[in-house]
């Protein structure tokens, strides 16, 4: 089981959030703003972190780049959990690669526990196979578990875009829409040749 921290200006899904979660055994727990959040992580360190974008003051994406400037939060895992519809515009944004995931609202109660649970179960696989003798040291086994991380990233993204592309009336817009999922399909589609190419390299060392 995970301990999340949960940041959003909306006290109401924070409850929502900590309540599902709670139920499956996590721990959850709330900051209100990204100001606030980043005071928590001086003494927390969350097995994840589920980010809103839209925020006064400090929104999601600044609250991410302050994150990662801390050394010791540079690895804690960031998903964003926002109303926020994901755009070719937002694919596009370089600070989205900071991400382990992108889950939009409205989710529904099981939706929202299959998904944290796989994040963390997906983590823990890869902390493991860190743990294994000599590959804390490995370079190659650091570059794996970029790449593997990045893949999970683009998949849910590809698959997000594509469920928002059902929902899109407008010819132009639909093109866009289209051209950003190839695009992201094409990044996928590079990450996994490198995954197996990392792979066949680590089996033969």
């Amino acid at each position: 089981m995970g301990r999340i921290l949960v940041v959003d200006d909306e006290p109401g899904i924070i409850t929502l959030v900590r309540t599902v979660l709670k139920k499956e055994g996590h721990v959850v727990l709330g900051a209100a703003s990204g100001e606030e959040a980043l005071e928590m992580l001086k003494e927390e360190k969350p097995d994840l972190i589920l980010l809103d974008i839209m925020m006064p003051r400090l929104d999601g994406w600044e609250t991410l780049a302050r994150i990662r400037e801390q050394e010791h939060l540079r690895d804690v895992p960031v998903s964003m959990l926002t109303a926020k519809s994901l755009t070719p515009e937002t694919v596009a944004r370089p600070d989205i690669e900071q991400l382990i995931d992108y889950i939009q609202k409205p989710f529904t109660r099981q939706s929202l526990i299959e998904k944290v649970n796989l994040i963390l179960s997906r983590l823990q696989r890869l902390s493991e196979n860190e743990a294994a003798p000599g590959a804390g040291a490995d370079s190659l086994f650091k570059e794996y578990t970029d790449i593997v991380k990045a893949e999970w990233l683009h998949e849910s993204l590809l698959e997000t875009l594509q469920q928002g592309l059902k929902g899109i009336d407008e010819p132009y817009e639909i093109e866009v829409a289209k051209e950003a999922i190839a695009s992201e399909q094409l990044k996928l589609d590079e990450l996994k040749k490198k995954r197996k190419e990392i792979e066949k390299r680590i089996r033969e060392k």
